[in-house]
């Protein structure tokens, strides 16, 4: 099953080379993997996608918590989150008609054309991975020359507040 676990983090060196190591240890191979800074925090938010069991995804839960550094850990279906990610397509486009119709595409698909030149348009896509994956079937026939897709970007349906030093409440008492 395809989980989404969602760490927050202090922002310092080495947390992702541990967070990562724990994966490693246990085989599990990280499908997806952003990483953010919360600056109004100072935080990291990591947002981790792996194809594992859910009794494993409970195991390397536990196991980020114990993470001196770590300071909550929320652990997701898709079902549970709000997914997005971000896509840029470069593909050739030496015509006008070549351009032209990569356009109505664009248009159809709610791309953006971010750059053009005689040789090739470069497009941008945010939406889900199945947006973006079908984006990218559509525009095969005309020559993908570049693409990259960023991973997942998650919020929760839920909220989940974070707790102690990095709660709401102190946030606004530091305001003041």
């Amino acid at each position: 099953m395809l989980y989404t676990i969602i760490i927050f983090s202090e922002n310092k060196p080495g947390v992702l080379y541990r967070i990562a190591d724990l994966f490693l240890r246990r085989r599990i191979n990280i499908e997806s993997l952003t990483v953010s800074e919360i600056v109004e925090r100072d935080l990291s938010r990591f947002t981790v996608t792996v194809q594992a069991e859910g009794s494993l995804v409970e195991k390397i839960v536990k196991q980020i918590y114990r993470i001196i550094e770590v300071v909550k850990v929320v652990e997701s279906t898709d079902e549970e989150l709000i997914i997005q990610e971000v896509a840029l397509y470069r593909v050739s486009a030496n015509s006008a008609d070549k351009r032209k119709e990569i356009i109505d595409v664009v248009q159809l698909t709610g791309a953006v054309v971010k750059s053009f030149n005689k040789s090739d348009v470069t497009l941008s896509k945010t939406g889900t991975e199945e947006e973006t994956q079908k984006l990218y079937d559509l525009l095969r026939p005309y020559g993908i020359k570049e693409f990259v897709r960023s991973g997942r970007i998650v919020l929760t349906k839920q909220d989940h507040k974070l707790s102690g030093k990095w709660s709401l409440e102190m946030d606004k008492s530091n305001d003041k």
